[in-house]
């Protein structure tokens, strides 16, 4: 599999940057605080194809305050920042990969998160953001369902 392929299923760790406002925590804050930690690659779909499980079994993201490590085993592969807008429905995410083969990327997306479930849809080209949480053969959508690690 090409890395930057590999690089694109990474980027998609969901972190915000955001400032508390004098009422509190802001909307964007409350959400950032919900991916804090380690999830796992459950399921990966591309351009309507399902990807083996298998390709991503050493494979997590890591996120701490904006920013997100995506890691094989030890090794960081990729590093980004994310904004998100979770006023939007669905909530919008827009990834910046700040280190790694597609450093200076920007991927558009869309996100979920239930518990202990983070389900992401984004256009690996980076023209569009999603409007489901689905892929079409031939487009260039990625679907991935991550789930968090246990402490």
């Amino acid at each position: 599999m090409r890395i930057a392929l590999l690089s694109l299923f990474f980027t998609l760790g969901l972190l915000v940057s955001g400032g508390a406002g004098a009422n509190g925590p802001t909307d964007v804050e409350k959400e950032l605080k919900k991916f804090q930690g380690v999830w796992t690659f459950e399921a990966v779909e591309s351009g309507g194809n399902k990807l083996s499980a298998n390709l991503f079994e050493k494979m997590t993201v890591r996120f701490e305050g904006d920013k997100y490590s995506v890691l094989m085993g030890d090794m960081v592969v990729e590093v980004a920042t994310q904004k998100l807008d979770p006023s939007r429905s669905p909530k919008a995410v827009d990834s910046t990969v700040t280190d790694g083969p597609n450093k200076d990327k920007v991927y558009l997306g869309i996100y979920e998160i239930d518990g202990d479930t983070l389900k992401v849809c984004f256009d690996e080209a980076g023209k569009k953001r999603p409007t489901a949480f689905k892929t079409e053969v031939g487009s260039a959508m990625v679907l991935v369902v991550h789930k968090r690690v246990k402490k």
